[in-house]
């Protein structure tokens, strides 16, 4: 005679078996913060907001764009564009609006998630315009480069400076002009 209870089929185990998993969830990798030109995020970024930094300071570094006294403004910019991606995603499953009752019916209110999201957009759309990431500032600026002698490309290096002590170079000939044979020498 066997001792101990009956074993149960496979699916009864499955159903049963505790919620709690004895596995620890596997946590990603932090994020490694991304220093450009000198410039580095400051420590209080992280996570989302560090993976934006990461993902668009070199950009605005090559554009000059970003320097250390941007420091701050495009760290908030980072962190308020991660609140508002994680904000729209939930507004996705959620909606815009959702229904409450009252003594005087059923009413269609905006969802405060909204409400929030909107107003962290205009904020970022602000930051946007400073920082030169929508079309129209970036020719404002290139506009305002060209007009002040800096390079007007955003992304080009900057021209190579001279040298005082290098040599001068020799004058060119001038053209003498003698029908097109004489273009010519």
């Amino acid at each position: 005679m066997a001792r101990g209870p009956k074993p149960k089929p496979a699916a009864v185990r499955a159903q049963t078996n505790p919620v709690r998993s004895k596995r620890k969830p596997v946590e990603a990798a932090p994020v490694e913060a991304v220093a450009v030109n000198g410039v580095k995020p400051p420590a209080w970024l992280a996570g989302e907001g560090l993976e934006i930094w990461n993902l668009r300071a070199p950009l605005l570094a090559a554009a000059k764009l970003l320097t250390e006294a941007d420091v701050g403004a495009f760290a908030r910019y980072c962190r308020n564009f991660a609140r508002w991606v994680k904000l729209s995603n939930e507004l996705d499953k959620d909606g815009e609006t959702y229904l409450s009752e009252s003594a005087h019916g059923k009413l269609k209110r905006a969802n405060p998630v909204f409400l929030i999201a909107d107003r962290i957009e205009r904020q970022l759309l602000a930051a946007e315009d400073r920082f030169g990431l929508n079309p129209a500032e970036r020719q404002r600026i290139m506009a305002a480069r060209s007009q002040s002698g800096v390079s007007g490309d955003l992304f080009a290096a900057a021209p190579p400076k001279e040298d005082p002590a290098a040599k001068p170079t020799p004058a060119a000939k001038p053209v003498v002009d003698s029908g097109p044979v004489g273009m010519l020498n």
